[in-house]
């Protein structure tokens, strides 16, 4: 038992471990200072180096209930999973090694040959990240469309302010159901590239993510969840989200609600018509009068239930859950 408190204990200083070590983390060290870097950059070519580091040492950025609340969770949802959630992960080399297996039983043989393999692990990146990325998009999409989801998906966008640790202010069972399909999505094109180019097949990585995702956040993925407003301008941002871009996504403004839901390319809210350009500042962050309701770290994770339930049972039939337990 003391062995497990241990284990829980360790596990809710994971966000530091991701800070400090590990690359496939939204909000790894070395993308944060890119992040920085481009910030600055952008911001000092029109003479606003104030106004950076205005925003950088922003007391409420940092310091208000909304980002106590983010540093909150990020050390919680982690031993959540580890814990009671625990049966609820998806294992990946599993899900892989079914795929590939059941291909190999039907005959696939994997017999591409080594000399290729560079270029089968090139085309196994790129399209991990493609599948992974439009994933996002799709089930970020049903999040927002599907009520019940919705309920849930709110904890995300009640934030008030972005940091760079609101991109892991998830509810558990939203968190969960985003990485069990996409894990499930990925694995099964990670197993079916092993079964027709062999087992020697290997993913490029930078820092132990893959190139491509890593790549979109040393070029400023990293800020979408950030104080800093950084448009890439409309040609580009008809194929990259931009910081800005995912700005609006979490804007309580209405006419902005349900736009930009990829993770890194925008050509799915492009072929879908969720995509806005980042041609206007958001003025504030949330879902509207709502948002007051998630200012407490009970509220945010035990409200969801509370609406769900509300919305899954017939009015009639509704009892007082509180009562009810």
């Amino acid at each position: 038992m003391l062995e497990y408190l241990a284990q829980c204990v360790i596990i809710a200083f994971k966000p530091v471990y991701n800070l400090l070590a590990d690359g496939s983390s939204r909000y790894y060290w070395v993308y944060i200072i890119f992040g920085l870097a481009i910030s600055w950059l952008a911001y000092g070519s029109n003479g606003r180096h104030r106004e950076f580091f205005a925003r950088l040492f922003d007391k409420n950025v940092w310091w208000s209930v909304s980002a106590q609340n983010d540093y909150r969770m990020i050390m919680i949802n982690p031993v959540l999973k580890f814990s009671v959630l625990s049966w609820a992960t998806v294992n990946f080399d599993t899900i892989s090694s079914f795929t590939s297996g059941t291909l190999h039983s039907a005959g696939v043989t994997g017999a591409a040959g080594t000399e290729w393999a560079w270029a089968w692990g090139a085309a196994l990146t790129f399209t991990l990240f493609l599948v992974n990325d439009f994933m996002r998009w799709w089930l970020h999409y049903l999040a927002h469309k599907i009520p019940l989801l919705w309920e849930f998906h709110k904890v995300h966008h009640s934030a008030e302010v972005l940091n760079f640790t609101t991109s892991e202010r998830f509810h558990p069972v939203d968190a969960l159901t985003f990485g069990a399909v996409s894990t499930t999505a990925v694995a099964i094109v990670n197993g079916g590239f092993i079964a027709f180019a062999g087992d020697h097949l290997t993913v490029s990585t930078i820092a132990g993510a893959n190139a491509v995702w890593a790549t979109t956040n040393y070029i400023g993925g990293v800020l979408r969840h950030s104080q800093f407003w950084i448009s890439f301008g409309p040609r580009i941002e008809r194929w990259l989200i931009s910081p800005a871009m995912h700005h609006i996504h979490h804007s309580g403004d209405p006419k902005h609600f349900d736009k930009n839901m990829g993770g890194a390319l925008a050509i799915w809210d492009r072929m879908f018509g969720t995509i806005y350009y980042a041609n206007e500042t958001v003025k504030e962050f949330g879902i509207g009068e709502e948002t007051k309701e998630f200012r407490s770290l009970s509220a945010l994770y035990f409200r969801p239930f509370v609406s769900a339930y509300r919305r899954f049972v017939p009015e009639t039939e509704q009892t007082d859950p509180a009562k009810a337990a």
